[in-house]
């Protein structure tokens, strides 16, 4: 049954019954035991090892059957603890991973009505395949950090891991196809494989998980480069870009611009909080940001020019860059494919503006979203998250690498690419107590961020204090701003960067300070419709519908705004009601949104904690609302008096009015006899000089060129009827002419006979004799006819 925390109605169905009687035992720090791809649910099944998979899109559409869940049960089992599921880019495989380990699982095909695994066997055994199981056995310290699929696998097959002793492993299923280091090596020495399974050039190593090297030098070596923040800690995938095969330098551009911004910020959100205030971190100025803008089109256009032209007379290959992080904040970027053998390790890049702590000493996780420039994500343990355009330098830059361990095997190339950090966001890891919002916050863990699929503006945080959801503003005026030919006029334009990002706690499950923590186990999001699903360590399950795009909400028009204003209503009443709207429910509108409050049931709270617990509550109404409702109190009450002295003299007016309504009235009737009078008079006058003017043409000794033009058309008239009087004359006379003759033609023709000759008659009767004699035959023929027949 779905609920207002759980739209989707995931809490009472039999899967998630089985993973919340079948959770990890270790649920203290936040994991992914659920994934979704297209209309596949993913969950995992620590008790029994296998996986939970169910269509949650067929499942809602019968309602009141039931759809029960398949298991996927893995032919090889795990030798370690799985942390994370990841499906492939289109569905074909599943990965499993922990910090010991990580195994792929081949999907079966699905078919049947309701688009299941074997038309809905209930337990299917699934092809699994261990990878490098003796790496993690024979080094104890090491371990696997993250995982990516390769989004340009072409046999969707290809999973990149990132392990501890900074190297990223690429495989092929169950395959090692490179290993490729991307900072210094734990090992005491430069280790080479043996038997063609290990490469040692450019300075990435590729070796075999086979090397035989001293487990105490390496555990001490990889001790100490985590104390120093040297190891890798996350990867992402950047979009890809076209170079050149001979020179293998970079030939075109991510995105479609190079863009220097002018103004970056530091924006700092409270636990809640939806608006951002932003404090200048850069000294330059809007005409240096113009002139650093026009240099860098200028630069990337000639850039483009000398792209087409060596891509006409050299090969080309696509390159996908890999942004990864280290611990200490420092970003470094390997250009790779999937069949690199000798991929450019760059970096550090260089994160503008510069500042002191390098946006961050503790750095957990990255994303790269697609966006145009590529955006991408920095995250720190303490809750601040670094947005940040990855754009590319004029020219290749040296890095020096005097603060990085010395390590002869590892090749650091010029750095083709830069950090500019717009703002910092700053979330808050649980609801802060009385005596944290005194002193400074303490409490921090990882954070894990995931992109939205379905909105580039917007990606999620998930960690042990909840679930926050971060929407990026720039990004739509950022696109449309590159898509925009360049002119003068985009100086003038500029700084872009206007308005903020936007932050919402969504889920909460840390509210007290020593309260057990309710960590995240699974999240994921689902599509068509959008929502999201959240699985918790206490078992809870949130389903929640998510807005795809709240930019599409701004532009919806207001109930009634598309109405044509009365033309008979007061202009002034149609401002102050629409004002007056706007004024209070901007203050109304508290820029805070309180997260749904998941915590730990396991326990009961102490009388202690319920009371800090409330007192929370209770300073959270005082200091949010109840001040926003006395201040909307007190403009509805300015409102009021002002309306009520505007009232007032409006009946004054109206009293004025109908005085004036009485004089008008007056002094309109007096005007309307006077007219009558005036008509009369005028009428009078008319007739008097109509006479004078008759009297006066009839005195005068000729007639008026009027009267002579009518007598000359009164004789033309009567000499025309004289000459029709004349024809009708002549006409009468032949029609009695004609009369006379046509009687006497009668009479003749009545008088005369028609008389034969004798020659004709005597003829005529001979014919007649003949015919006589022939029919008397006949007949003498049909009465023998008759006799013989015996007829009658």
């Amino acid at each position: 049954m779905a609920t207002k925390t759980d739209s989707f109605g995931f809490n009472d169905t039999k899967l998630f019954q089985v993973a919340r009687d079948c959770s990890p035992d270790d649920h203290k720090h936040t994991q992914n035991l659920v994934e979704s791809k297209d209309d596949m649910l993913y969950v995992w099944n620590a008790k029994n090892c296998c996986i939970l998979v169910l269509n949650w899109r067929a499942a809602a559409s019968r309602k009141k059957d039931d759809l029960k869940h398949q298991t996927l049960i893995p032919s090889a089992p795990q030798n370690f603890t799985v942390e994370k599921i990841l499906p492939s880019t289109d569905g074909t495989f599943l990965a499993l991973a922990g910090p010991k380990g990580v195994s792929i699982i081949e999907l079966p095909r699905r078919w049947g009505p309701n688009g299941q695994y074997q038309n809905g066997k209930e337990c299917i055994i699934c092809r699994a395949y261990n990878l490098d199981e003796h790496l993690f056995t024979e080094n104890a310290m090491l371990e696997l950090l993250q995982i990516r699929w390769h989004p340009a696998s072409p046999t969707d097959s290809h999973l990149l891991a990132l392990l501890s002793d900074n190297s990223i492993r690429v495989y092929d299923v169950d395959s090692l196809r490179h290993v490729w280091r991307i900072g210094p090596t734990p090992t005491p020495q430069a280790v080479i494989g043996t038997g063609g399974t290990g490469k040692q050039a450019g300075g990435i190593i590729a070796g075999s998980p086979g090397n035989n090297v001293s487990s105490s030098g390496i555990t001490s070596k990889l001790a100490y480069l985590n104390s120093l923040g040297d190891t890798a800690v996350d990867f992402d995938i950047a979009p890809p870009r076209v170079v050149s095969s001979a020179t293998g330098s970079g030939s075109g551009s991510i995105g479609d611009a190079t863009f220097s911004p002018t103004l970056a910020g530091t924006t700092t959100l409270s636990t809640t909080s939806s608006t951002v205030a932003t404090t200048a971190k850069s000294a330059i100025t809007p005409k240096e940001g113009g002139a650093l803008m026009n240099d860098s089109l200028m630069a990337h256009k000639n850039k483009k020019s000398s792209t087409a032209a060596t891509a006409a007379g050299v090969g080309t290959k696509v390159e996908w860059p890999i942004v990864i992080l280290r611990g200490d904040g420092n970003v470094y970027v390997l250009c790779a494919g999937i069949d690199t053998n000798r991929p450019k390790l760059q970096g550090p890049i260089s994160i503008q503006p510069q500042v002191d702590d390098n946006y961050g000493l503790d750095s957990c996780s990255l994303i790269v979203i697609p966006t145009l420039p590529p955006t991408v994500i920095i995250a720190e343990s303490t809750g601040k998250t670094h947005h940040a355009l990855f754009l590319e330098e004029s020219c290749p830059l040296e890095r020096s690498l005097t603060s990085e361990l010395a390590d002869s095997n590892l090749t650091m190339h010029p750095c083709e690419w830069y950090l500019h950090v717009l703002e910092t966001v700053e979330l808050e890891l649980g609801l802060p107590s009385v005596e944290e919002t005194k002193e400074a916050k303490s409490y921090s863990c990882p954070l894990h961020l995931k992109r939205d699929p379905l909105n580039e503006a917007r990606y999620f945080a998930y960690h042990n204090a909840g679930l926050h959801a971060v929407t990026l503003d720039f990004t739509r005026p950022l696109h449309e701003f590159v898509q925009q030919e360049y002119d003068e006029e985009l100086a003038e334009k500029y700084p872009l960067f206007n308005s903020h990002s936007r932050a919402e706690y969504v889920v909460c499950t840390k509210a007290l300070q020593n309260a057990n923590t309710n960590a995240v186990l699974g999240f994921t999001l689902l599509q068509s419709p959008s929502g999201l699903v959240l699985f918790l360590a206490s078992g809870q399950v949130v389903s929640l519908d998510l807005i795809t795009d709240h930019s599409l909400i701004r532009k919806w028009p207001l109930a009634g705004s598309n109405k044509k204003t009365n033309n008979g209503e007061s202009p002034i009443k149609n401002m102050l009601k629409d004002s007056f709207q706007k004024r209070i429910h901007s203050i109304l509108k508290s820029g805070l949104t309180q997260p749904i409050l998941k915590l730990d049931q396991t326990t009961e709270p102490t009388p202690q904690e319920a009371f800090e617990l409330l007192t929370q509550a209770t300073r959270m109404l005082r200091e949010n609302y109840f001040v926003r409702h006395d201040k909307a109190r007190q403009e509805i009450e300015k409102r009021e008096h002002v309306l009520k002295l505007l009232k007032q003299q409006q009946l004054n007016d109206i009293e004025e009015l109908q005085a004036e309504k009485q004089k008008i009235r007056a002094t309109a009737e007096r005007l309307a006899e006077t007219y009558e009078d005036l008509c009369d008079k005028q009428n009078s006058l008319f007739k008097r000089a109509q006479e004078v003017v008759r009297l006066a043409t009839l005195r005068l000794p000729k007639g008026s060129f009027s009267e002579k033009q009518f007598a000359e058309r009164i004789e033309k008239i009567h000499q025309s009827v004289k000459l029709l009087q004349k024809n009708v004359d002549q006409a009468k006379q032949k029609i009695a002419t004609q009369q006379i003759e046509l009687e006497s033609n009668k009479k003749t023709a009545k008088e005369k006979t028609i008389t034969l000759p004798v020659k004709q008659e005597n003829i005529i009767k001979q014919i007649i004799g003949e015919m006589y004699t022939q029919i008397d035959s006949n007949v003498k023929d049909v009465k023998k006819m008759n006799s013989i027949l015996n007829l009658t």
